[in-house]
């Protein structure tokens, strides 16, 4: 197999699809990887390292021309469709189902690209190539909300000094983003609000990110969300902003609450509550979602103030940590990667928690979910196989 790794060319990305580790296995099962000059710089290997492991450092165009599986990042952008045709397998993060246009879905889906999303990669009903970013976001949202605390309200955050009251975070949700904020604010002794829908559970899931020391000297009180009654949850809920110096929503909208049900837990409105210079984070990058005023950002350092209050929302905070982040995206992807090395019908064949992640494939919208969610039109897959 002809393996191409780009360079990112997302604002602010610094995370790489491959390391120079795995770059020697792959030349050693016989393939042959090319590699786009200065792309794992940022992420800490220099193109010298990736051809001691066996690559080729190559142009942009080039990486193209000699490719057949591109693996990368993110999500190629406009400008980067050109690159791709039918003879092309890529393997990434597509998020076809999230803030992308469906006119950008389109332009890529059109290129004939066989397109195999990260995010839906199943095995044994979990996403393996998404659970370690999403762990990665909750805590780096976090760490980040702490500095902008500091920095924009003058506050030194959790209980660091004996006499000096901690601070407080409400966060919303308490999957794997959200367990792993938590843990980052008890760790910093925070006091901690979490807003939950299943919180007889809750302990459960943090025992996996929290440990029974930091446990043990956390503060934190619990609102349950009630999808069956969301006026009065969102009420509840509202009641903690008052007093929330960081809130982080690490939740997305199910089918279970439309939009006509629940606009929003927080509204604009709702922002007067809160103090100056809170900090308020979207950490799903989901536009609008949630928040009324949350919307997502291509840059890493970007805040903007609504009523007062501080918004911070990149929707690639992992990169924030490239070193950190490429170690573990990489542990994660690299067996689907050497499935893929030997073909892709074949390893699809071998693994169908990879087949459910092919999103289009010959010009064809391929995923189901995605199609009816940005209302294009939808093609089984194994119609085109």
């Amino acid at each position: 197999m002809k393996i191409g790794v780009p360079k990112e060319t997302k604002r602010d990305e610094g995370r790489v699809a491959l390391r120079p580790d795995h770059v020697s296995e792959l030349v050693a099962m016989g393939h042959s990887v090319s590699v786009e000059e200065t792309a794992g710089l940022k992420a800490g290997f220099a193109d010298s390292d990736y051809e001691q492991a066996g690559a080729r450092i190559v142009s942009q165009e080039e990486l193209y021309k000699r490719s057949e599986l591109i693996l990368k990042v993110k999500c190629p952008l406009p400008t980067e469709c050109a690159f791709y045709g039918p003879e092309h397998v890529l393997f990434t993060y597509l998020h076809f189902d999230e803030n992308i246009a469906p006119a950008n879905i389109r332009h890529i889906v059109d290129t004939g690209v066989t397109g195999i999303a990260y995010e839906w990669v199943d095995r044994d009903r979990r996403l393996p190539l998404l659970e370690p970013m999403s762990e990665l976001t909750g805590a780096a949202f976090a760490r980040k909300a702490m500095n902008l605390l500091v920095e924009h309200k003058g506050m030194l955050g959790g209980s660091y000094l004996r006499h000096w009251p901690r601070a407080k975070t409400m966060v919303v949700g308490a999957g794997h983003i959200g367990c792993n904020a938590i843990n980052v604010f008890a760790m910093n002794r925070f006091g901690i609000v979490v807003v939950d829908k299943h919180p007889e559970t809750l302990n459960r899931r943090l025992a996996q990110y929290v440990s029974p020391e930091v446990m043990s000297h956390c503060q934190i009180d619990v609102v349950r969300f009630d999808e069956g009654d969301p006026d009065k949850s969102t009420a509840a809920l509202r009641q903690h902003l008052p007093s929330a110096d960081i809130v982080i929503l690490a939740a997305v909208r199910r089918a279970t609450l439309p939009k006509e049900k629940c606009e929003y837990l927080i509204r604009r409105e709702d922002l007067g509550q809160m103090t100056t210079n809170s900090i308020l984070c979207d950490a799903t990058a989901c536009d609008k979602d949630l928040a009324e005023t949350c919307v997502s950002s291509d840059s890493l350092t970007e805040t903007y103030v609504e009523n007062g209050v501080i918004h911070y929302n990149p929707d690639h905070i992992p990169s924030l940590v490239p070193v950190t982040a490429t170690r573990l995206l990489t542990d994660a992807t690299f067996p689907y990667i050497k499935l893929l090395s030997a073909g892709f019908h074949q390893a699809i064949e071998k693994d169908l928690g990879l087949r459910k992640a092919v999103m289009c494939h010959r010009g064809k919208l391929t995923h189901e979910y995605s199609a009816k969610k940005k209302r294009l039109e939808y093609t089984p897959l194994t119609s085109l196989l």
